[in-house]
């Protein structure tokens, strides 16, 4: 019998030594697994800083093109804007000529002689 309990213990020392090659095996694939996860999650990391600093890049190019295009109607506008004044100063001048020779002509004998 002891040759059958010596064949039993071995059986049992093997299935011990199965369970624990299996648990170091699954230990190691966990910790690889971790490792994996943890590079994973990494480069997300930087292609995420990597899209902020992309958009926040585009988001200043957009507000400098808007800017400068701005800057160009602002300029547009004010142009016009002393084209107008030049036009409306033009005919105003006029006009007040003409109201002071008409003021003179009321004020003045057509003869150009003064009633003193």
């Amino acid at each position: 019998m002891s040759e059958k309990r010596e064949q039993n213990v071995n059986g049992v020392l093997g299935s011990v030594r199965q369970l624990e090659d299996a648990l170091e095996a699954t230990s190691t694939t966990r910790a690889s697994s971790e490792a994996s996860l943890s590079e994973a999650r990494l480069g997300a990391s930087r292609l995420l800083a990597a899209a902020r600093s992309a958009t926040a890049a585009a988001v200043a190019e957009r507000r400098r093109v808007v800017l400068a295009v701005v800057e160009d109607d602002a300029v547009e506008i004010s142009r016009r804007g002393e084209e107008r004044a030049a036009h409306v100063r033009a005919g105003a001048q006029v006009s007040c000529a003409a109201v002071v020779e008409a003021a003179l002509a009321l004020i003045l004998p057509a003869d150009g002689k003064s009633g003193a």
